[in-house]
C-alpha cells in the first residue's frame, strides 16, 4: 500500500467517531483539516510539537498529523504532495485559539526568539507566525467587541 493511500486510510478510521456524531446533523461536512508543505520534516515536527504542545497522531515518512481542536493539521513533504508548490503560498491554517498569550510563548519556545505581537482588532484578536518553511499559520481568538 502507497503512502499516500495509508495516509488516507488513516485519515478515514480517525474520523469515524466523529462521522457517528455527524450523521445526526444534516450537514455533510465532518471534519477540518489542513496541511502544510516542508522540506525539512525533522524541524518542522520540531516546531509543530512544541506549538501545539502535543504529539504527532500520524507519523509516517512523508506525512505527519496533529490532532487540533478535533480537525487534522498536518505537515506533509513538499516534494511529494505538493511537488513545484512555492514556499509561503498558498492557502493559510487559521487556528482559532481561547489564549494567544499561550500561543505566543509556545512560538517563543519552538523558536528561540520572541514571537510577533498579537494584533487587536475591533472583534479579534490576530497571531501571525511563520513556520520553519516559510508558510505563513495564522492564530485567532474572537472578543465579542
Amino acid at each position: 500500500m502507497n503512502t499516500v493511500v495509508r495516509v488516507f486510510a488513516l485519515l478515514g478510521i480517525l474520523t469515524l467517531p466523529i462521522a457517528a456524531v455527524a450523521s445526526e446533523d444534516s450537514s455533510d461536512l465532518i471534519q477540518m483539516g489542513a496541511y502544510v508543505a516542508a522540506d525539512d520534516m525533522a524541524a518542522s515536527e520540531t516546531f509543530y510539537k512544541t506549538l501545539f504542545d502535543r504529539d504527532p497522531i500520524i507519523k509516517l515518512d512523508n506525512f505527519i498529523a496533529f490532532d487540533v481542536a478535533g480537525g487534522i493539521f498536518a505537515i506533509a513533504r513538499r516534494k511529494v504532495y505538493a511537488p513545484g508548490s512555492v514556499p509561503g503560498t498558498g492557502a493559510v491554517p487559521y487556528i482559532h485559539s481561547t489564549d494567544l498569550a499561550a500561543v505566543q510563548a509556545r512560538i517563543k519556545r519552538a523558536t528561540g526568539r520572541d514571537a510577533p505581537e498579537i494584533i487587536v482588532e475591533p472583534g479579534i484578536l490576530l497571531l501571525k507566525i511563520t513556520d520553519p518553511n516559510g508558510q505563513l499559520v495564522e492564530f485567532f481568538s474572537l472578543t465579542g467587541s
